[in-house]
């Protein structure tokens, strides 16, 4: 039973469904005392029918045969309907729960996992959950019950008989408990190693420009035929040991039919049994043999199932290292907030050994425009993403106002930002879809007029198909600009009090960028906007300008105090006006 405990995990997701399962299992019983009626049936046509040639007797023997037939269909349609929308049913309800759970945690479960081992256990492992609930499980039930009932029916044809069969079922069911614990470890082997194709699939599937673009089409292909091959190594490796299960149980359990047909044919010459006893007999050693072996059969599917399920509540089981107090005060959204960070200390749970924020102090007053700039790594986005909680500081605190962010919960604390990244994400929609994703209140009309008043956004007036236009998976029909001023007109729907710019107009020609600067300076004049960026015309404008350099600030002030200062600012400007008056020179460059 132990084995199978991550089966019985699903229990608790049938009970909505208890009546289908109730009626279902009725049907099974139904099917199963119709097929063990038979042997009964067997008996009377041998011992009535053929041996005294009554007619009569051989009619009505027959009659009741045919009906028990049409029982046992009827009864198979209902038990099939009834346990395959249960099961439906169930993995659906499933699928929503793990997705719900998931979708919730934090962006570090997310930083250490492939999406695509996600996506494997949501799909790849949900189909075999279902097969299991709509067919193997009442499988395995029927033939169980057959199997018990063929000893019930074996015992009432002969006791004698039935306790040499009982002892040779013991050695028959030897091979299901040998192979039982191998078979599990290579079902989980095999699961894993499924889920490693799928997100290798993932992977080079969404870097498939890259690869084409340094040639490492060979190499990716060395890659999934070598995953591929593992995991064919260790699906044959089951195959191997489920068959020669099968194979050893068919060999027992029908060796054990046969020595009880030759001890029941000298009992019937010894006239101690008729032969419609001995018939009805190996018909009952029969249908337990075959169960037997169905069993064995099940045992291996079970075992795979059990590994399925577990990989799926593993899922269920993550904790996201980001967690919401139970019952926070409630923190509406407020245009009048202070942003503060105390003494934070941070480095990603992939990257322990590397502290990207180091005791970091930094205070945004209500409306201000604060630009950060900095080497790569130097930790500017990260102060973004602490902001919106996608992570938790290692230590110090960052406040809203005089409220921890912490006892904030998560739905109030990101109500009050609108963040756009430099790989800002654009689903596989329409562009209205895409712009009014944060407001399902928002309407067309209330779209076409932001695009009105944003020439950077007319672009969208030019396509066929306007506000309608799929824009492919994650917006590839669209330029990289055009994603970003997508993602700028959804953070204007959303209208929070504090915007975030993560590089927002990194792939933007000088003209869009100028525009969509322009906006951001007419409608964020009351808001507060924390900029992080390499382009100067981005910057310059700003109250205060923040150089970040291993995780601390080297240098604050506005543009013109910086330059004064003579340090790291005005050297990274310098480089970036000579790089900017270079590729205007030598556009074609």
């Amino acid at each position: 039973m132990k084995k199978f405990g991550n089966l019985f995990a699903l229990i608790p997701l049938f009970r909505p469904y208890r009546r289908e399962v109730l009626f279902a299992l009725l049907a099974l019983l139904v099917t199963a005392l119709m097929v063990l009626f038979f042997g009964k049936a067997l008996k009377y046509l041998i011992d009535l029918g053929f041996s005294k040639q009554d007619q009569f007797s051989l009619n009505l023997v027959l009659a009741i045969f045919v009906i028990a037939i049409l029982v046992m269909a009827v009864a198979g349609y209902y038990r099939s309907s009834l346990i395959n929308s249960a099961a439906e049913k169930v993995i659906a309800d499933l699928r929503k729960r793990v997705y719900n759970h998931i979708i919730h945690v934090s962006a570090e479960f997310f930083e250490i996992t492939k999406t695509g081992e996600v996506i494997s256990r949501l799909t790849v492992d949900a189909i075999v959950l279902y097969n299991i609930l709509s067919n193997t499980i009442s499988f395995l039930l029927r033939n169980s019950l057959l199997f018990v009932g063929g000893i019930f029916f074996l015992f009432l044809t002969s006791p004698k008989l039935s306790l040499i069969s009982l002892f040779l079922i013991l050695f028959a069911i030897s091979p299901i408990i040998l192979f039982g614990k191998k078979i599990k470890k290579l079902s989980q082997e095999s699961q894993s190693a499924l889920a490693s194709v799928g997100a290798h699939i993932e992977e080079t599937m969404n870097g498939v420009k890259t690869i084409q673009a340094y040639l490492c089409e060979k190499k990716e292909a060395r890659n999934f035929f070598h995953i591929v091959d593992e995991a064919l190594k260790i699906s044959l490796t089951k195959i191997h040991a489920k068959s020669l299960m099968i194979a050893m149980v068919i060999t027992l359990a029908f060796s054990s039919v046969a020595c009880v047909l030759w001890v029941g044919g000298h009992y019937v010459l010894a006239g101690k049994m008729t032969s419609g006893d001995l018939s009805s007999f190996i018909f009952y050693a029969i249908i337990m043999a075959t169960s037997l072996v169905s069993l064995s059969q099940v045992a291996g599917q079970l075992q795979n199932a059990s590994a399925a399920s577990a990989r799926i509540f593993e899922l269920l089981e993550i904790q996201s290292p980001v967690k919401e107090i139970r019952n926070p005060q409630p923190f509406s959204v407020n245009k009048k907030i202070t942003v503060r960070f105390h003494d934070v200390n941070f480095s990603y749970p992939s990257r322990r050994e590397i502290l990207l924020l180091k005791n970091f102090n930094l205070t945004i007053t209500p409306g201000e425009k604060i630009a950060i700039v900095g080497e790569s790594g130097s930790g500017k986005s990260t102060i973004l993403q602490l902001l919106l909680r996608f992570y938790d500081v290692d230590s110090g605190m960052i406040s809203l106002g005089d409220r921890d962010i912490k006892s904030i919960a998560l739905a109030d604390l990101r109500q009050n930002f609108s963040y756009i990244s430099q790989d800002c994400f654009i689903f596989s929609d329409t562009i209205f879809k895409n712009i009014a994703y944060a407001d399902k209140a928002t309407t067309e009309e209330g779209v076409e007029q932001i695009i009105n008043n944003n020439p950077a956004l007319s672009f969208i007036n030019q396509l066929p198909q306007k506000l309608h236009t799929f824009v492919g998976e994650k917006g590839i029909k669209l330029s990289g600009g055009e994603r970003q001023r997508i993602a700028f007109a959804r953070a204007l729907i959303k209208d929070s009090p504090i915007l975030l710019l993560d590089e927002a107009t990194a792939a933007l020609d000088n003209q869009n960028e100028e525009s969509i600067n322009k906006t951001i300076l007419d409608l964020a004049h009351d808001k507060t906007v924390i900029t992080i960026a390499h382009r100067l015309s981005s910057i310059i404008n700003s109250d205060h300008i923040i150089f970040l350099s291993n995780g601390e600030i080297a240098e604050m002030g506005t543009h013109q105090e910086l330059l004064a200062a003579d340090r790291l600012y005005k050297k990274m400007y310098e480089e970036k006006l000579y790089s900017s008056r270079n590729s205007q020179k030598f556009p074609n460059q």
